[in-house]
Order: structure tokens, then sequence, then C-alpha cells
């Protein structure tokens, strides 16, 4: 059976132009500024594992400034708290009716009583009232209280912003049962779309509570500081993670870095952990 997976990118357009895709033309300064971003959630990535980085901040100066000023203001990132888990690169897949609902989290950290998403963003343009970023907040919120055990009171998500001044800001969006079900509301809208578009590729799960979790995949994150893969109708499977040694991954992430790898090869190369 083929599934449609949509993630946060795919709704924004499906919404407002009634297609999977923008023919918005990239400038050069765009794809300049989202690679960059793409190599710091790579960074991130890679301290989070617990692996040397310095080599590689040291020649670059902006993804040095950001790392910094992330590790100055959010330690929180990196510490380790008794009753508390954590999760980096997290995905989440959720059916919901005809389609699976998939986004990427940059970390995850949740104790007894709350969960919160937090991630981080490179994007000088992040504006909540922008629809774009309406569609990445909300859905990722909604994914999380329908996958998980947490009410939508006890949910919260925080962005970094690395490049809205000198240092990091943090914005924090605390999640309620009436914006679940406006954001539902919403969803059910733009999916009515669909069948337009593809009338026998969609085909019905049967069962919305089957709910589907990997980690490590940075394949869906979409928006202008992750990389990118396009939307499309495909069938539905989760590979087991490939171990690779620490010098391994290193070396992958240097070539990435360098140009000699590609986005896929390098996440390919990235085994599946959690702390």
């Amino acid at each position: 059976m083929n599934y449609l997976r949509l993630n946060a990118e795919d709704l924004f357009h499906l919404e407002n132009s009634g297609y999977l895709y923008s023919s918005e033309i990239i400038s050069p300064a765009s794809a300049s500024a989202r690679c960059l971003g793409e190599q710091f959630h790579l960074i991130m990535q890679q301290s989070l594992m617990g692996m040397p980085i310095d080599s590689l901040l040291n020649n670059h100066s902006q993804l040095k400034q950001w790392f910094s000023g992330l590790q100055l203001l959010a330690p929180e990132i990196w510490c380790e708290e008794a009753n508390t888990w954590r999760s980096y690169s997290h995905q989440v897949d959720y059916f919901y009716g005809d389609v699976i609902l998939t986004s990427n989290f940059d970390l995850i950290i949740s104790n007894s009583e709350q969960l919160e998403i937090v991630n981080w963003t490179t994007d000088s343009q992040f504006n909540l009232t922008d629809i774009q970023w309406q569609w990445r907040t909300e859905l990722d919120l909604f994914l999380m209280a329908q996958t998980d055990t947490y009410l939508p009171e006890q949910i919260q998500l925080s962005y970094w912003l690395l490049n809205h001044s000198t240092l990091p800001m943090k914005f924090s969006i605390h999640y309620s049962n009436q914006a679940l079900l406006a954001f539902q509301t919403r969803l059910e809208r733009t999916l009515s779309k669909l069948p337009e578009l593809f009338p026998k590729a969609v085909v019905t799960s049967g069962n919305n509570e089957n709910n589907q979790h990997s980690h490590n995949s940075l394949f869906t994150s979409t928006f202008a500081d992750r990389p990118t893969i396009q939307s499309s109708p495909k069938e539905f499977t989760l590979s087991p993670p490939v171990p690779e040694t620490n010098a391994t991954i290193e070396d992958s992430l240097s070539q990435f870095l360098s140009g000699k790898l590609t986005i896929k090869e390098y996440i390919d190369s990235v085994p599946e952990v959690e702390i």
C-alpha cells in the first residue's frame, strides 16, 4: 500500500495553492543561507552525540558564533537531569485518515509533568505571523499531542532564534486543547483538497491510532535551514539504523561541509542515537 506523507511545507502549499510544491525560484543568497543552516543542524547533531566539532567550528566563524551563543544561553540542551527523558533529531510519523503527517524535532525534553519541543533555526525571517511558520509550529504541537500521553496544556514548543541578533533569543509557545481543535479544523479543510490531486494514490489506513515513531531522520524537515526532500506518494517504510564508528561519522561531516558529500549521503551515514 502507498501512503502520502505530508509535512508542514506540503500542507502550507496545499492550503494556499492547491499543490504540494512551490514554483518559487530560490535566489543564490537564499540557497547559501539554507546550506549554512543545514550545516549548523548537522553540527548540533554531532555535538549532541558527544563527538568533537572544534575543528569544524574553527573553519567557519558564523557557525561558531551560533554554537557558542546557544551554549551560553541554553546549557540545558546538553545537560542531563534526573528523571528527564531527552531525544534529539526526533521524527514523528502519524497516520491521520488517508495520509501520514510527519515532522522532525531538533530536541525533545520531557519529565513526568511536561514535555518541551526545542527547535533551533538560523532563518533570519522567522515570524510566527507568517503562514508557513504557523503551519510548522501548529503541526509540531499537534503531532506531539496526538502521539504522546501528555495533555495539550502540558506541551510547549520553544524556538531558539540564532540569526535574530548578536545573541540567540528564545521564543516559547504553550499549547492548549482549544488550539488543537482549531488546528484540526484547518487541517481537515486543507486535506479535503487532496482527492483532486491524487484520486488513486492515497490508500485509507483504516486506523488513526496507528502511530509510527523513528529517530535521527532529517529528510522531512523542510524549512529554510533544514535539509529538504520533495514530498511524493510513496510506500511508508522505516529502515533500521546502520551502526557507524565515531571516526567514520566525523569524517562524513567533514566531507559534507567541504562539498564532497550530498545531504542525503551524510544523513545516511549517521546512526540512530537516543540520550
